[in-house]
């Protein structure tokens, strides 16, 4: 008898032991859900004093926006349905915490009670929060950026692309998810891609951007400067993600614009860079009005009729001037570009008449 009573008070001493020394929380609670024991874990985890926790209603440190769900879990329990379950509690200085909590009916001296083992998560549970909050914001800029975006595969196989990527190829989502970026572009530029790509996965630095011709599906072509960069998971699996920026218009602009400025320079060159450049300015001066033979102008100038078929044939070969029949015009392209290099001068005729032919 002796001996049994001293190995009860040794598993006491022993169970009270491992109790104390758990990292996890650890309580006890009656059949009305209010606490009976609790160890020193407990207190720490859930922020409450001993003083305040017990002989009080579990329900004390339980925000009002879970409550409900808290009762019916524990509804649950009181028909030994216990188990695992997350929770979230407040603090007593009002922080909120998120526990998972291992909870069991057990049959204690005749009576029911419920043992609840707690573990905190919260920090766990914050950066998971943090996580989605932060592929929403990922999800919200990828849908609706004004660049498109596109995500591809390691072996450049399409596996996202937002609004403006779908509208600037002109096509369905359907019919870019799962195919081959070289469906979408020329040759030339898919040379250019696998060669970034190749460095890239090789782990090589590659910074610059890249100007891309793609093809859309009404075969329309269009011109994009494009940024990527590659994205390795922690289980190996590899992605590239590309920010396109549609540079149609500026280069077509700035081709227009180099065209321009080509024409204004050989337009100076024949007006005022020459000797014959006079009797020139006086032609596109007068065909700038109407539409003149060579005689008309011989005539109109005082200028010798050979002279006259000199410079127009000068002005027609470069462009300046087109024929039509007899008759001579200005050339369309190049109306804009004569009052830049402001070719209406006054000059008397008989000025002209004593240039030599160039």
């Amino acid at each position: 008898m002796f001996e049994d009573t001293n190995k009860k008070l040794y598993c006491e001493k022993y169970l009270k032991i491992i109790v104390n020394s758990s990292l996890d929380g650890i309580a006890v609670l009656d059949e009305h859900g209010k606490f009976e024991f609790t160890n020193d874990s407990f207190f720490r985890i859930t922020g409450w004093p001993k003083e305040e926790i017990i002989g009080q209603f579990f329900l004390k440190m339980i925000p009002e926006d879970v409550r409900e769900f808290v009762m019916e879990h524990w509804k649950g329990i009181q028909t030994d349905h216990g188990g695992y379950h997350e929770i979230k509690i407040i603090t007593k200085s009002g922080i909120i915490k998120y526990l998972n909590v291992s909870s069991s009916l057990a049959d204690i001296n005749g009576q029911n009670k419920v043992i609840a083992i707690v573990h905190d998560i919260s920090e766990n549970k914050r950066y998971e929060m943090n996580l989605k909050e932060s592929e929403a914001r990922y999800r919200d800029l990828f849908e609706n950026a004004q660049d498109a975006m596109y995500v591809l595969d390691s072996e450049s196989n399409f596996l996202r692309m937002n609004k403006v990527g779908i509208q600037t190829l002109g096509c369905t989502t359907e019919e870019v998810i799962g195919s081959n970026i070289s469906k979408w572009v020329t040759p030339d530029s898919l040379r250019i891609i696998n060669e970034r790509r190749k460095k890239r996965l090789a782990g090589e630095n590659v910074n610059q951007a890249d100007i891309i011709e793609i093809v859309c599906k009404n075969n329309e072509h269009r011109w994009v400067e494009i940024r990527t960069r590659v994205i390795r998971s922690d289980n190996g699996t590899i992605e590239i993600h590309g920010i396109a920026r549609d540079i149609t218009e500026n280069r077509l602009l700035k081709k227009e614009l180099s065209k321009s400025n080509k024409q204004r320079k050989l337009l100076c060159y024949l007006i005022q860079g020459t000797r014959g450049g006079k009797t020139r300015a006086l032609i596109l001066k007068h065909l700038s009005d109407r539409p003149y033979n060579a005689n008309q102008l011989a005539i109109a100038l005082n200028v010798d009729y050979k002279t006259i078929r000199h410079h127009l044939n000068v002005l027609l070969k470069n462009g300046v001037i087109t024929k039509n029949n007899d008759a001579y015009n200005i050339s369309r392209n190049i109306e804009s570009d004569l009052n830049e290099v402001n070719v209406h001068v006054h000059i008397h005729p008989a000025v002209a008449s004593n240039e030599t032919p160039e």
